[in-house]
Protein backbone atom coordinates (compact mmCIF):
# COMPACT_ATOMS: atom_id res chain seq x y z
CA UNK A 1 0.00 0.00 0.00
CA UNK A 2 1.24 3.27 -1.23
CA UNK A 3 -0.65 6.59 0.42
CA UNK A 4 0.81 10.34 -0.14
CA UNK A 5 -0.76 13.48 0.84
CA UNK A 6 -2.01 16.75 -0.79
CA UNK A 7 -2.45 18.71 2.31
CA UNK A 8 -4.07 22.46 2.03
CA UNK A 9 -3.50 24.79 5.14
CA UNK A 10 -5.28 27.56 5.12
CA UNK A 11 -2.91 31.12 6.19
CA UNK A 12 -3.20 33.09 9.09
CA UNK A 13 -3.57 36.27 7.13
CA UNK A 14 -5.63 39.35 7.38
CA UNK A 15 -6.64 39.51 3.71
CA UNK A 16 -6.31 37.50 0.57
CA UNK A 17 -3.56 36.43 -1.54
CA UNK A 18 -3.89 38.51 -4.06
CA UNK A 19 -6.12 41.02 -2.99
CA UNK A 20 -7.24 43.62 0.22
CA UNK A 21 -10.59 41.76 0.58
CA UNK A 22 -10.62 40.76 4.13
CA UNK A 23 -10.77 37.07 5.58
CA UNK A 24 -13.56 36.59 7.74
CA UNK A 25 -16.71 35.30 8.11
CA UNK A 26 -19.08 37.02 6.01
CA UNK A 27 -22.74 37.02 4.07
CA UNK A 28 -22.23 34.62 1.09
CA UNK A 29 -20.99 36.41 -2.08
CA UNK A 30 -19.80 40.05 -0.41
CA UNK A 31 -16.27 39.62 1.07
CA UNK A 32 -15.24 39.95 -3.05
CA UNK A 33 -13.70 42.37 -5.34
CA UNK A 34 -12.91 42.35 -9.64
CA UNK A 35 -9.61 40.63 -8.42
CA UNK A 36 -11.21 37.49 -6.28
CA UNK A 37 -13.98 37.19 -9.15
CA UNK A 38 -11.51 37.09 -11.78
CA UNK A 39 -13.07 39.73 -13.44
CA UNK A 40 -11.42 41.48 -16.64
CA UNK A 41 -8.53 44.12 -16.06
CA UNK A 42 -8.24 43.18 -12.92
CA UNK A 43 -4.42 42.87 -11.58
CA UNK A 44 -3.02 40.55 -8.36
CA UNK A 45 -0.69 42.14 -5.57
CA UNK A 46 0.92 39.39 -3.52
CA UNK A 47 0.43 39.04 0.21
CA UNK A 48 3.96 40.17 1.88
CA UNK A 49 2.97 37.73 5.39
CA UNK A 50 1.60 34.86 3.40
CA UNK A 51 4.69 34.36 1.25
CA UNK A 52 6.15 34.78 5.29
CA UNK A 53 4.01 32.04 5.90
CA UNK A 54 4.89 29.84 3.38
CA UNK A 55 8.55 30.17 4.08
CA UNK A 56 8.53 29.56 7.21
CA UNK A 57 6.59 26.30 6.60
CA UNK A 58 9.04 25.05 4.00
CA UNK A 59 12.07 26.06 6.61
CA UNK A 60 10.57 24.39 9.45
CA UNK A 61 9.83 21.10 6.97
CA UNK A 62 13.49 20.95 5.99
CA UNK A 63 13.18 22.18 2.26
CA UNK A 64 15.14 23.51 -0.28
CA UNK A 65 13.75 27.61 -0.84
CA UNK A 66 14.62 29.08 -3.85
CA UNK A 67 15.77 32.35 -4.62
CA UNK A 68 12.76 33.65 -6.45
CA UNK A 69 9.32 33.00 -6.09
CA UNK A 70 7.42 32.11 -9.29
CA UNK A 71 3.74 31.89 -9.24
CA UNK A 72 1.71 29.59 -12.51
CA UNK A 73 -1.75 29.70 -13.53
CA UNK A 74 -3.22 26.07 -13.59
CA UNK A 75 -6.14 26.04 -15.81
CA UNK A 76 -9.39 23.93 -15.47
CA UNK A 77 -13.37 24.52 -16.14
CA UNK A 78 -15.20 24.11 -12.63
CA UNK A 79 -17.26 26.62 -10.91
CA UNK A 80 -15.82 27.12 -7.82
CA UNK A 81 -13.27 29.28 -10.15
CA UNK A 82 -14.60 32.47 -12.08
CA UNK A 83 -11.21 32.90 -14.14
CA UNK A 84 -11.02 29.49 -14.88
CA UNK A 85 -7.71 29.46 -14.09
CA UNK A 86 -6.11 29.41 -10.64
CA UNK A 87 -2.87 31.14 -9.57
CA UNK A 88 -1.07 28.45 -7.87
CA UNK A 89 2.84 27.08 -8.21
CA UNK A 90 4.40 24.21 -10.54
CA UNK A 91 7.86 24.67 -11.51
CA UNK A 92 9.24 26.44 -8.66
CA UNK A 93 7.35 25.87 -5.27
CA UNK A 94 8.43 27.23 -2.17
CA UNK A 95 9.87 24.75 -0.94
CA UNK A 96 11.30 21.34 -1.63
CA UNK A 97 12.72 18.20 -0.76
CA UNK A 98 12.14 18.49 3.05
CA UNK A 99 10.95 15.57 5.58
CA UNK A 100 8.84 15.58 8.74
CA UNK A 101 9.12 12.67 10.94
CA UNK A 102 6.69 11.07 12.47
CA UNK A 103 6.63 7.79 14.54
CA UNK A 104 10.64 7.44 14.04
CA UNK A 105 10.36 7.61 10.16
CA UNK A 106 11.17 10.44 7.62
CA UNK A 107 7.92 11.11 5.47
CA UNK A 108 9.56 12.80 2.43
CA UNK A 109 7.92 16.26 1.67
CA UNK A 110 7.84 16.86 -2.14
CA UNK A 111 7.08 20.21 -2.08
CA UNK A 112 5.50 23.56 -0.50
CA UNK A 113 3.06 25.47 -2.69
CA UNK A 114 1.52 28.78 -2.09
CA UNK A 115 -1.73 29.53 -3.95
CA UNK A 116 -4.94 30.96 -4.02
CA UNK A 117 -8.11 29.06 -2.49
CA UNK A 118 -10.99 28.38 -4.87
CA UNK A 119 -14.61 29.52 -4.02
CA UNK A 120 -16.63 27.03 -1.77
CA UNK A 121 -19.24 25.00 -3.35
CA UNK A 122 -22.68 24.71 -0.88
CA UNK A 123 -24.43 20.77 -2.56
CA UNK A 124 -28.38 22.12 -1.46
CA UNK A 125 -29.87 18.18 -0.80
CA UNK A 126 -26.22 16.65 0.33
CA UNK A 127 -23.38 15.35 -1.61
CA UNK A 128 -25.46 11.93 -2.68
CA UNK A 129 -28.72 13.60 -3.42
CA UNK A 130 -28.09 17.21 -4.60
CA UNK A 131 -30.72 19.14 -5.85
CA UNK A 132 -28.55 22.28 -7.03
CA UNK A 133 -25.12 23.76 -6.03
CA UNK A 134 -24.37 26.94 -4.91
CA UNK A 135 -21.41 29.02 -4.98
CA UNK A 136 -20.11 31.54 -2.75
CA UNK A 137 -17.01 33.62 -3.60
CA UNK A 138 -16.24 35.06 -0.39
CA UNK A 139 -13.16 32.37 0.13
CA UNK A 140 -12.24 32.28 -3.68
CA UNK A 141 -8.33 34.06 -2.88
CA UNK A 142 -7.73 32.88 0.62
CA UNK A 143 -4.56 32.19 1.27
CA UNK A 144 -3.26 28.54 1.05
CA UNK A 145 -0.17 26.83 1.35
CA UNK A 146 -0.35 23.21 0.12
CA UNK A 147 2.08 20.47 1.51
CA UNK A 148 2.65 17.57 -1.00
CA UNK A 149 4.33 14.19 0.52
CA UNK A 150 5.96 11.86 -1.25
CA UNK A 151 4.03 8.16 -1.42
CA UNK A 152 5.95 6.79 1.57
CA UNK A 153 3.23 6.53 4.11
CA UNK A 154 2.37 2.94 4.26
CA UNK A 155 -1.65 2.56 6.58
CA UNK A 156 -4.24 5.00 6.73
CA UNK A 157 -3.24 5.36 10.66
CA UNK A 158 0.29 6.48 9.71
CA UNK A 159 -1.57 8.98 7.69
CA UNK A 160 -3.68 10.51 10.47
CA UNK A 161 -0.47 10.41 12.97
CA UNK A 162 1.40 12.29 10.12
CA UNK A 163 -1.57 14.81 9.71
CA UNK A 164 -1.52 15.53 13.48
CA UNK A 165 1.78 16.16 13.77
CA UNK A 166 1.58 18.54 11.21
CA UNK A 167 -0.83 19.98 12.46
CA UNK A 168 1.10 20.41 16.18
CA UNK A 169 3.99 21.97 13.70
CA UNK A 170 1.97 24.50 12.51
CA UNK A 171 0.17 25.71 15.75
CA UNK A 172 3.99 25.88 17.07
CA UNK A 173 5.29 28.34 14.07
CA UNK A 174 1.39 30.14 14.63
CA UNK A 175 1.37 30.63 10.65
CA UNK A 176 -2.53 28.86 10.38
CA UNK A 177 -6.10 28.96 10.93
CA UNK A 178 -6.47 25.62 12.13
CA UNK A 179 -8.37 24.99 8.73
CA UNK A 180 -6.91 22.19 6.93
CA UNK A 181 -8.10 20.20 4.06
CA UNK A 182 -6.58 16.90 2.79
CA UNK A 183 -6.80 15.20 -0.74
CA UNK A 184 -5.59 11.59 0.12
CA UNK A 185 -4.03 8.81 -2.92
CA UNK A 186 -3.29 5.72 -2.39
CA UNK A 187 -2.78 2.55 -4.66
CA UNK A 188 -3.14 -1.02 -3.40
CA UNK A 189 -3.49 -3.11 -6.63
CA UNK A 190 -1.66 -1.01 -9.37
CA UNK A 191 -3.91 1.96 -10.12
CA UNK A 192 -3.38 5.30 -8.07
CA UNK A 193 -6.79 6.60 -6.96
CA UNK A 194 -7.42 10.49 -5.71
CA UNK A 195 -9.83 11.06 -2.48
CA UNK A 196 -10.47 15.31 -2.84
CA UNK A 197 -11.22 17.35 0.12
CA UNK A 198 -11.42 15.45 3.07
CA UNK A 199 -12.04 17.47 6.35
CA UNK A 200 -10.88 15.98 9.75
CA UNK A 201 -8.02 13.72 10.61
CA UNK A 202 -10.07 10.82 11.51
CA UNK A 203 -12.01 11.14 8.27
CA UNK A 204 -8.45 10.90 6.30
CA UNK A 205 -7.88 7.65 8.27
CA UNK A 206 -11.40 6.45 7.33
CA UNK A 207 -12.13 7.46 4.00
CA UNK A 208 -8.52 5.70 3.08
CA UNK A 209 -9.26 2.39 5.08
CA UNK A 210 -12.63 2.35 2.70
CA UNK A 211 -10.43 2.71 -0.49
CA UNK A 212 -7.98 0.40 0.48
CA UNK A 213 -10.87 -2.22 1.22
CA UNK A 214 -12.82 -0.93 -2.31
CA UNK A 215 -9.96 -1.88 -4.62
CA UNK A 216 -9.15 -5.47 -3.14
CA UNK A 217 -12.71 -6.11 -3.81
CA UNK A 218 -13.09 -4.36 -7.48
CA UNK A 219 -9.43 -3.45 -8.29
CA UNK A 220 -9.01 0.25 -9.61
CA UNK A 221 -8.88 2.56 -11.96
CA UNK A 222 -6.91 5.62 -12.12
CA UNK A 223 -9.97 8.14 -11.37
CA UNK A 224 -10.84 11.32 -8.65
CA UNK A 225 -13.18 10.38 -6.01
CA UNK A 226 -14.87 12.01 -3.11
CA UNK A 227 -15.39 10.94 0.78
CA UNK A 228 -18.96 10.84 1.88
CA UNK A 229 -18.60 10.82 5.55
CA UNK A 230 -22.13 10.40 6.06
CA UNK A 231 -22.37 7.00 3.80
CA UNK A 232 -18.73 6.12 5.10
CA UNK A 233 -17.72 5.65 1.57
CA UNK A 234 -15.99 7.20 -1.60
CA UNK A 235 -17.86 8.10 -4.80
CA UNK A 236 -16.30 8.29 -8.75
CA UNK A 237 -16.01 12.24 -9.44
CA UNK A 238 -14.21 12.27 -12.90
CA UNK A 239 -11.15 10.43 -14.59
CA UNK A 240 -8.10 11.46 -13.12
CA UNK A 241 -6.63 14.46 -14.92
CA UNK A 242 -2.65 14.59 -15.78
CA UNK A 243 -0.46 17.89 -14.86
CA UNK A 244 -0.47 18.01 -18.98
CA UNK A 245 -4.35 18.43 -18.16
CA UNK A 246 -3.72 21.74 -16.42
CA UNK A 247 -1.73 23.51 -18.86
CA UNK A 248 0.56 25.27 -16.44
CA UNK A 249 2.32 28.27 -17.59
CA UNK A 250 3.99 31.08 -16.03
CA UNK A 251 1.82 33.99 -14.18
CA UNK A 252 1.99 36.54 -16.55
CA UNK A 253 0.93 39.29 -14.36
CA UNK A 254 3.26 38.42 -10.91
CA UNK A 255 7.07 39.26 -11.53
CA UNK A 256 9.39 36.82 -9.07
CA UNK A 257 9.48 37.84 -5.89
CA UNK A 258 12.75 37.72 -3.98
CA UNK A 259 13.27 35.00 -1.46
CA UNK A 260 16.47 35.66 -0.37
CA UNK A 261 15.90 38.22 2.03
CA UNK A 262 12.76 36.76 3.18
CA UNK A 263 14.46 33.79 4.52
CA UNK A 264 17.01 36.05 6.27
CA UNK A 265 14.02 37.40 8.57
CA UNK A 266 12.11 34.65 8.67
CA UNK A 267 14.74 31.93 9.68
CA UNK A 268 15.55 33.66 13.19
CA UNK A 269 11.50 33.64 14.55
CA UNK A 270 11.08 29.60 14.04
CA UNK A 271 10.76 28.96 17.93
CA UNK A 272 11.23 25.82 19.68
CA UNK A 273 10.08 22.81 17.87
CA UNK A 274 7.33 20.27 19.37
CA UNK A 275 10.09 17.52 19.14
CA UNK A 276 12.99 19.75 20.24
CA UNK A 277 10.69 20.71 23.30
CA UNK A 278 9.61 16.99 24.12
CA UNK A 279 13.16 16.08 24.08
CA UNK A 280 14.01 19.05 26.27
CA UNK A 281 11.13 18.61 28.68
CA UNK A 282 12.55 14.78 28.97
CA UNK A 283 15.87 15.84 29.99
CA UNK A 284 14.96 18.66 32.16
CA UNK A 285 11.79 17.57 33.79
CA UNK A 286 12.20 14.21 34.10
CA UNK A 287 8.70 13.55 32.13
CA UNK A 288 8.20 9.58 30.44
CA UNK A 289 7.66 9.94 26.30
CA UNK A 290 4.22 9.44 26.05
CA UNK A 291 3.64 12.31 28.96
CA UNK A 292 5.79 14.47 27.70
CA UNK A 293 4.47 13.76 23.99
CA UNK A 294 0.68 14.81 26.02
CA UNK A 295 2.50 18.43 27.17
CA UNK A 296 4.08 19.29 23.86
CA UNK A 297 1.44 18.63 20.91
CA UNK A 298 0.48 21.82 21.06
CA UNK A 299 2.30 24.46 21.33
CA UNK A 300 -0.04 26.70 23.56
CA UNK A 301 -0.93 23.57 26.07
CA UNK A 302 3.60 23.47 26.23
CA UNK A 303 3.57 26.82 27.45
CA UNK A 304 0.76 26.23 30.13
CA UNK A 305 3.21 23.60 31.37
CA UNK A 306 5.98 24.80 31.22
CA UNK A 307 5.11 28.31 33.77
CA UNK A 308 2.92 25.74 36.15
CA UNK A 309 6.15 23.44 36.51
CA UNK A 310 8.34 26.45 37.78
CA UNK A 311 5.29 25.99 40.82
CA UNK A 312 4.74 22.85 41.19
CA UNK A 313 6.51 19.51 40.73
CA UNK A 314 6.66 19.23 36.97
CA UNK A 315 5.52 15.05 36.82
CA UNK A 316 2.56 16.66 39.43
CA UNK A 317 1.50 19.55 36.78
CA UNK A 318 1.84 17.30 33.65
CA UNK A 319 -0.32 15.24 35.06
CA UNK A 320 -3.42 17.30 35.25
CA UNK A 321 -2.32 18.80 31.95
CA UNK A 322 -3.34 15.86 30.46
CA UNK A 323 -6.89 16.56 32.04
CA UNK A 324 -6.99 20.18 30.86
CA UNK A 325 -7.07 18.55 27.28
CA UNK A 326 -9.38 15.80 27.73
CA UNK A 327 -11.70 18.54 28.90
CA UNK A 328 -10.42 20.76 25.33
CA UNK A 329 -10.99 17.68 23.31
CA UNK A 330 -14.80 17.26 24.61
CA UNK A 331 -15.43 21.26 24.19
CA UNK A 332 -14.06 20.99 20.88
CA UNK A 333 -11.97 23.93 21.99
CA UNK A 334 -8.29 24.94 21.70
CA UNK A 335 -6.51 26.33 24.15
CA UNK A 336 -6.20 29.90 23.09
CA UNK A 337 -9.90 30.45 22.34
CA UNK A 338 -10.50 30.01 26.60
CA UNK A 339 -9.36 32.50 28.38
CA UNK A 340 -8.13 29.56 30.42
CA UNK A 341 -4.18 30.40 31.86
CA UNK A 342 -1.54 29.61 34.09
CA UNK A 343 -3.46 31.54 36.99
CA UNK A 344 -6.34 29.69 36.91
CA UNK A 345 -4.67 26.31 36.64
CA UNK A 346 -1.98 26.84 39.50
CA UNK A 347 -5.10 27.94 41.71
CA UNK A 348 -6.83 24.85 41.07
CA UNK A 349 -3.40 22.99 41.62
CA UNK A 350 -2.98 24.55 44.97
CA UNK A 351 -6.18 23.68 46.26
CA UNK A 352 -5.44 19.78 45.48
CA UNK A 353 -1.98 20.34 46.91
CA UNK A 354 -3.20 21.89 50.07
CA UNK A 355 -6.33 18.87 50.39
CA UNK A 356 -8.85 21.29 49.40
CA UNK A 357 -9.86 19.40 46.24
CA UNK A 358 -10.15 15.88 45.54
CA UNK A 359 -8.29 14.46 42.51
CA UNK A 360 -12.22 14.09 41.47
CA UNK A 361 -13.60 17.15 42.30
CA UNK A 362 -10.64 18.85 40.51
CA UNK A 363 -11.34 17.38 37.43
CA UNK A 364 -15.09 17.98 38.02
CA UNK A 365 -13.83 22.46 38.46
CA UNK A 366 -11.55 22.21 35.36
CA UNK A 367 -14.77 20.67 33.32
CA UNK A 368 -15.98 24.39 34.67
CA UNK A 369 -13.29 26.54 34.25
CA UNK A 370 -11.24 25.61 31.06
CA UNK A 371 -14.51 27.00 28.82
CA UNK A 372 -15.82 29.55 31.38
CA UNK A 373 -12.40 30.78 33.20
CA UNK A 374 -14.30 33.23 35.32
CA UNK A 375 -16.49 30.68 37.47
CA UNK A 376 -12.89 29.49 38.88
CA UNK A 377 -14.14 30.94 42.41
CA UNK A 378 -17.68 29.29 42.22
CA UNK A 379 -16.35 25.99 40.95
CA UNK A 380 -14.13 26.04 44.00
CA UNK A 381 -16.60 26.53 46.28
CA UNK A 382 -18.99 24.08 44.84
CA UNK A 383 -16.89 21.04 44.48
CA UNK A 384 -14.40 22.14 47.58
CA UNK A 385 -14.01 19.24 49.85
CA UNK A 386 -16.58 18.07 52.41
CA UNK A 387 -15.19 18.92 56.10
CA UNK A 388 -13.67 15.78 57.69
CA UNK A 389 -16.82 15.37 59.92
CA UNK A 390 -19.09 15.57 57.58
CA UNK A 391 -17.94 12.98 55.60
CA UNK A 392 -18.33 10.62 58.85
CA UNK A 393 -22.14 11.63 59.42
CA UNK A 394 -22.35 10.68 56.03
CA UNK A 395 -20.66 7.32 56.07
CA UNK A 396 -22.82 6.94 58.99
CA UNK A 397 -25.58 7.48 57.11
CA UNK A 398 -24.78 5.48 54.19
CA UNK A 399 -23.80 2.08 56.51
CA UNK A 400 -27.62 2.71 58.24
CA UNK A 401 -29.20 2.87 54.78
CA UNK A 402 -28.07 -0.14 53.46
CA UNK A 403 -27.95 -3.22 55.82
CA UNK A 404 -27.76 -5.44 52.32
CA UNK A 405 -25.03 -4.22 51.45
CA UNK A 406 -22.97 -3.92 54.57
CA UNK A 407 -24.29 -7.78 55.36
CA UNK A 408 -22.43 -8.61 51.72
CA UNK A 409 -19.23 -6.94 52.41
CA UNK A 410 -18.48 -8.78 56.00
CA UNK A 411 -19.52 -12.14 54.22
CA UNK A 412 -16.19 -11.17 51.76
CA UNK A 413 -17.72 -9.47 48.95
CA UNK A 414 -15.24 -6.53 47.85
CA UNK A 415 -17.84 -5.36 45.24
CA UNK A 416 -20.25 -4.39 48.27
CA UNK A 417 -17.48 -2.02 49.52
CA UNK A 418 -16.91 -0.14 46.11
CA UNK A 419 -21.54 0.48 46.05
CA UNK A 420 -20.95 1.90 49.42
CA UNK A 421 -18.18 4.08 48.59
CA UNK A 422 -20.24 5.02 45.44
CA UNK A 423 -23.07 5.77 47.52
CA UNK A 424 -21.21 8.46 49.56
CA UNK A 425 -19.34 9.96 46.98
CA UNK A 426 -22.95 10.49 45.32
CA UNK A 427 -24.24 12.16 48.65
CA UNK A 428 -21.33 14.92 48.48
CA UNK A 429 -21.60 15.48 45.24
CA UNK A 430 -18.08 13.66 44.31
CA UNK A 431 -16.53 16.14 46.47
CA UNK A 432 -15.32 13.77 49.39
CA UNK A 433 -12.04 11.72 48.61
CA UNK A 434 -12.80 7.93 47.31
CA UNK A 435 -9.63 6.90 49.05
CA UNK A 436 -10.38 8.18 52.60
CA UNK A 437 -13.74 7.28 52.50
CA UNK A 438 -12.63 3.66 51.79
CA UNK A 439 -10.65 3.77 54.50
CA UNK A 440 -13.44 4.90 56.82
CA UNK A 441 -15.82 2.61 55.78
CA UNK A 442 -13.27 -0.17 56.32
CA UNK A 443 -12.79 1.04 59.64
CA UNK A 444 -16.21 1.63 60.32
CA UNK A 445 -17.37 -2.15 59.41
CA UNK A 446 -14.61 -3.69 61.07
CA UNK A 447 -15.56 -2.69 64.85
Amino acid sequence: MKIGLEVHVQLATRTKLFCGCPVREGEPNTLTCPTCLGLPGSRPRVNAKAVEHAVKIALALNCRVPERLVFSRKTYFYPDMAKNYQITQFEVPVGSGGWLEVGGRKIGIRRVNLEEDPARLVHVGGFANQKYVLVDYNRSGIPLCEIVTEPELGSPEEARLFLQTLASLLDYLDVWNGTIKTDANISTVGARVEIKNISGFREVEKALRYEALRQKRVGARRETRAWDPEAGVTRSLRKKETEEDYGYIFEPDIPPVRLGPVVRSVRPTIPELPWEKRERFEREFGLGRELSKAVTSDADIAILFEKTAEKFDPKFAASWITVVKKVLNYNKLRLKDTGFGDREFAEILRAVSAGELSDRAAELVLREVVPDPGSLNRAIEKYGKVAGGSVEAIVEDVVKENPEAVADYLKGNEKALHFLVGRVMAKTGGRADAREVREMLKKKLSR
